[in-house]
């Protein structure tokens, strides 16, 4: 038994002084990262995004500019046609849905987070793309 209350006693002895190493690297560490929900100086330290604003779209009838507005309602610069749209996914790809006001419904597949892609039909594509 005493041996037992020895070995027990040296790992209790370990584990303060692993304890004491892991608070002061911790302490470091926290001083110089940002808390739960604090802003740093550099910006958020995970990036934003938003499907908001104005994207290039290709489509093979139509070429124009397409704002997505925060409402759930998109625009054409040009032509001045409506829609409303959402923000599914299928799969676990996001996916854009468009219901034009008078053309009916296409989507659209997050190809990377400035490009959705769709088929309209066969070999012939909708693209839509923001940036450069």
């Amino acid at each position: 038994m005493n041996r037992l209350h020895l070995t027990l006693a040296a790992l209790a002895a370990f584990a303060c002084g692993l304890v004491s190493q892991t608070t002061a690297v911790n302490a470091a560490e926290a001083a110089s990262a940002p808390r739960l929900g604090e802003i740093t100086a550099d910006g958020d330290i995970y990036p934003r995004w938003t499907i908001l604003g104005d994207w290039r779209v290709t489509h093979p009838n139509w070429t124009d500019i397409l704002t997505l507005h925060a409402d759930g309602t998109a625009t054409t610069a040009q032509q001045g046609t409506t829609a409303r749209w959402t923000l599914t996914a299928e799969g676990g790809t996001p996916l854009l849905v468009l219901r034009w006001d008078t053309y009916g419904t296409e989507s659209l597949a997050m190809v990377g987070p400035h490009h959705f892609r769709g088929q309209h039909s066969a070999h012939s594509y909708i693209d839509m793309r923001r940036g450069r």
